[in-house]
């Protein structure tokens, strides 16, 4: 259709609108060729538009980084746990310790305890959710750096002369392991080929003469607190066997080979490094040969063995 012609081909009256009048425009539908409304191209951009603009504000949570692994506060310090993520408002979290639940669910991010105990060492992890769904934080692993008091009382211990003796440190709750040291009337030990200190920290005193006995004890550091504690003493006395006494020199009895504190079974993970100890006595302690084998086949020689 031409510009000025009507549908049934007679001209088409235009009027220009006067000067400084107001012009008004409707919209409304049009009609196809085939009779059919149809809604304005625009309208229908409009529409589309918003339709898109809601879904888009619904957004599932989603986590944002990737949080600490592993955390060492010490005790009766203030820890403070974050769960970032991003999605849709409102979101809420929610915390648990060893899988169990330790909050409901709030809008607060962030889970604070200001005094830290022992007990409250575990894997930590939140949970955040919204209208959408919910996702899962990793696991925190947190740790509590303290150190016990030793509540054992003096002990007093026998040995035959020639045989071992086997002092153990009063046992002592620690996070991470103490460094022990042990002393003899006060005076630092120093392991040698008689005298052995495990890895449990038992004092193995091998081939045992008279010179020692004494008043032994251990310290325990904690190298990540700075605390120290001080076990009580164990006094050793030395005796002589039924067939050594009235002898004028019982030092010199020889004692067969006899393993005092033998390997354990020992579980560790794939590619990780394992250690295995054994001590043996006798009498000379100079020849003790200690050696490992597998499966028949020698692998080394020594109290410990690292695989």
């Amino acid at each position: 259709m031409k510009p000025g012609i009507s549908r049934e081909g007679s001209p088409e009256r235009v009027e220009k609108p006067a000067a400084g009048s107001r012009q008004m425009m409707v919209v409304g539908t049009g009609t196809t060729r085939s009779g059919s409304r149809c809604l304005p191209l625009f309208l229908l951009l409009l529409l589309g538009s918003s339709c898109h603009m809601l879904h888009g504000q619904e957004v599932a949570p989603y986590l944002r980084g990737g949080g600490l692994g592993q955390q060492v506060v010490l005790e009766g310090n203030r820890l403070v746990l974050t769960c970032l993520a991003g999605g849709s408002w409102p979101l809420q979290y929610r915390w648990t310790l060893n899988n169990s639940n330790i909050t409901d669910w709030t809008p607060q991010y962030r889970l604070s305890m200001p005094s830290l105990k022992r007990t409250d060492a575990g894997l930590y992890q939140c949970t955040v959710r919204n209208r959408m769904g919910a996702v899962i934080h990793r696991k925190t692993e947190v740790q509590v750096a303290f150190l016990g008091n030793v509540s054992a009382e003096e002990q007093r211990k026998t040995v035959t002369q020639g045989r071992a003796a086997i002092i153990s440190p009063p046992p002592l709750a620690s996070f991470p392991r103490p460094l022990v040291t042990w002393y003899k009337d006060g005076h630092k030990i120093i392991p040698n080929n008689r005298i052995a200190i495990t890895m449990d920290n038992q004092l193995v005193v091998l081939a045992t003469t008279a010179t020692d006995a004494g008043r032994y004890h251990v310290e325990a550091v904690n190298e990540m607190t700075g605390e120290n504690v001080t076990s009580p003493a164990v006094y050793l006395s030395i005796s002589v066997g039924k067939k050594n006494r009235g002898s004028t020199d019982p030092e010199s009895e020889q004692v067969a080979p006899a393993i005092v504190i033998g390997p354990k079974d020992t579980t560790v993970v794939t590619g990780s490094e394992a250690t295995l100890e054994c001590i043996a006595n006798a009498r000379p302690v100079d020849g003790l040969v200690v050696s490992w084998k597998r499966e028949g086949r020698r692998l080394a020689g020594g109290r410990r063995l690292i695989i």
